[in-house]
């Protein structure tokens, strides 16, 4: 139900200089203080032409090693792994393996990449895998950036699979034309992975900024620290502390929103969304999980739905539509709807209806409402439930269930 996060368009200061964010010499990691040690690392969005075709491809670099993935057309940032790439950087030569990780056989190779860096650019062909086809690649960076990068890291990354031991990351140090630039300092670590800083237009002024996870704790709520892109200095510096405490952020130039998508415990899952006032960061839009109570036949169900951002807004992709008077579920799969319902919030109804421009807007909610019940003991009030029912909005008076008790006095 996540939505697709949009991409960034090219930014300005990719005239500034054309430098590819790899090592100066090499890409070997290099020796530093005792008992550190600096990676050359970077995480890159690259567009263009494979073939007659527009890719989309997501690159990972760590030490020597890369990984990521490649979309025709746009990735979007939740969809599910398909078409994956892993292999080396050597000075300015890549080497990559395709594999498609929803054929019948994922392990086997459906391609291979031979590019070279140039600038900005990665340069070279894909082959299939018994070479018959060729096509030429030719892909960009998404956005350039105007240094090369280090990680200043306790040891270098274990080997993949091996997550007893990763190394801590305690700066990212910039360097230009071979000379360095600035430090900045941090404090990164995962379990399981080497946590990479991604370029990002943070502040949407168009310049690059940065942004780092640090943490992993459970559930989506990833802590980052992001340094915004000081032109008149040339610098990097502290982005505001509004920002710094927004976990997992996505940002949408398009729109200039950033998108924080969290849970909270067990049962809450929420979309919260910022834009900027000046140099001041604001929550602008926000919506959490709600149960969609549904009549299936005779069977009452509580179907628990999750907002998602698309397009500049948060919505529900399972939820009910209005078309003229008739009302409709988005959604027929009812495998994971409770038949009881098993925590808070109280169940509602979002009725929604698209406008002439595409977009949905919330017309009404049916809320749980309290109703009165005869009974020996002078009465007592229970929950009357929306339901949706074959079209229409049936309520229903709920008795007996420990789960949505009657109370002695009106709640």
């Amino acid at each position: 139900m996540s939505a697709p996060r949009p991409r960034r368009n090219c930014l300005p200061w990719m005239l500034v200089l054309a430098c590819l964010a790899v090592a100066p010499a090499s890409t070997a990691a290099a020796e530093g203080k005792k008992g550190e040690v600096e990676i050359s690392a970077w995480n890159r969005v690259f567009s263009g032409k494979l073939g007659d075709k527009d890719v989309q491809v997501n690159l990972e670099l760590i030490d020597t090693r890369l990984s990521g993935r490649y979309c025709y057309g746009a990735c979007s940032e939740n969809a599910p792994l398909q078409l994956q790439l892993d292999g080396k950087l050597v000075r300015d030569r890549i080497e990559l393996v395709e594999r498609d990780q929803r054929s019948r056989r994922p392990a086997a190779p459906t391609g291979r990449w031979s590019v070279a860096l140039e600038n900005q650019d990665l340069v070279g062909s894909w082959r299939s895998p018994e070479g018959k086809r060729v096509l030429p690649l030719r892909l960009h960076a998404q956005p350039a950036f105007p240094f090369q990068m280090r990680l200043v890291a306790s040891s270098l990354p274990a080997d993949a699979g091996d997550c007893d031991d990763e190394p801590r990351v305690s700066a990212i140090r910039l360097y230009r034309n071979g000379k360095p630039v600035q430090t900045l300092p941090t404090d990164a670590q995962d379990g399981c992975r080497l946590f990479v800083p991604a370029i990002v237009d943070a502040n949407f002024d168009g310049w690059p900024d940065l942004t780092i996870a640090t943490a992993t704790p459970a559930g989506p709520n990833i802590p980052h620290r992001t340094w915004l892109y000081d032109a008149a200095r040339g610098r990097f510096v502290d982005a505001p502390p509004a920002l710094q405490a927004i976990t997992s952020p996505e940002f949408d130039a398009t729109h200039k929103t950033i998108v924080s998508q969290w849970r909270n415990g067990c049962c809450e899952h929420g979309v919260t969304t910022y834009r900027w006032h000046g140099n001041a960061l604001r929550e602008s839009g926000r919506e959490t999980s709600r149960w969609l109570p549904v009549l299936a036949g005779r069977r009452r169900l509580y179907c628990y739905v999750i907002p998602a951002y698309q397009d500049g807004r948060i919505d529900y992709p399972d939820r009910v539509e209005r078309r003229g008077e008739r009302l409709s579920l988005t959604f027929d799969d009812f495998s994971n709807c409770e038949s009881r319902l098993v925590m808070s919030p109280e169940p509602a109804i979002d009725i929604w209806e698209t406008d002439p421009a595409g977009k949905q807007r919330r017309v009404r909610t049916e809320t749980t409402r309290w109703k009165q019940v005869a009974g020996a003991a002078g009465g007592q009030w229970c929950p009357e439930v929306p339901f949706f029912s074959a079209g229409t909005i049936r309520r229903i008076v709920i008795q007996n269930d420990p789960e949505q008790p009657c109370s002695a006095t009106r709640p």
